[in-house]
């Protein structure tokens, strides 16, 4: 499938849904600290591996610790949802969400993993209701990564034409933040595309 199939009207669509899903996340978030954050407009861009990889160095920094979980989802509609926290942000989350003043390892990955869950479910469930359509999450999992080296060799030789949704959550006051990215790919661009299409013929029926 060639970029320019997916066409500024869907990427303006997509744009538009996104920012929907991702305030609805933010309210959700925000009644699970306790505490006002914000949500970046989300960057949507069709793409390939080098152009993903490339987007990750530029977004986030290579000398620090980050928490990376990742969950895929399926349906008509699928892809991978990820998020990223550095080491201190997730610290902070742990010690804020628990109010312990020195977090263990199991309680920084468990509070992680909780915010990993509402973001995905809020958001991708959110932009999947707007296109009139519905997920299966699948189990996520978590790892500690030296450096923004996020994407593996399997998924290396998986990924081929993308589009990537980032964005970035924060919640200044407590020093919490951490990237968000959905990406999707090959038959599920399509998919999407088609979807899209649908709701372009829905707004301007």
């Amino acid at each position: 499938m060639q970029a320019s199939e997916f066409s500024d009207d869907h990427l303006d669509i997509l744009k538009e849904l996104m920012n929907i899903a991702m305030g609805n996340a933010t309210a959700s978030i925000a009644d699970l600290l306790q505490a006002f954050g914000t949500m970046h407009i989300p960057y949507i861009s069709v793409s390939d591996l080098n152009g993903l990889k490339s987007f990750i160095e530029e977004t986030i920094p290579n000398d620090r610790q980050y928490y990376v979980t990742k969950q895929l989802f399926g349906g008509m509609f699928g892809g991978e949802f990820i998020f990223v926290m550095t080491d201190e942000s997730a610290v902070n989350l742990g010690n804020y969400l628990y109010d312990i003043s020195k977090p263990e390892r199991a309680d920084i990955l468990d509070a992680v993993v909780e915010l990993t869950n509402i973001l995905s479910a809020t958001i991708v469930s959110r932009l999947t209701e707007e296109l009139n359509t519905k997920v299966q999450f699948f189990v996520p999992s978590t790892e500690l990564v030296e450096g923004n080296n996020l994407i593996g060799l399997a998924e290396i030789l998986d990924y081929h034409k993308i589009i990537i949704v980032s964005t970035q959550m924060v919640f200044q006051t407590q020093n919490i933040s951490g990237y968000i990215f959905i990406l999707t790919k090959g038959e599920m661009i399509e998919r999407l595309r088609h979807l899209i299409d649908q709701k372009l013929e829905e707004l301007y029926a």
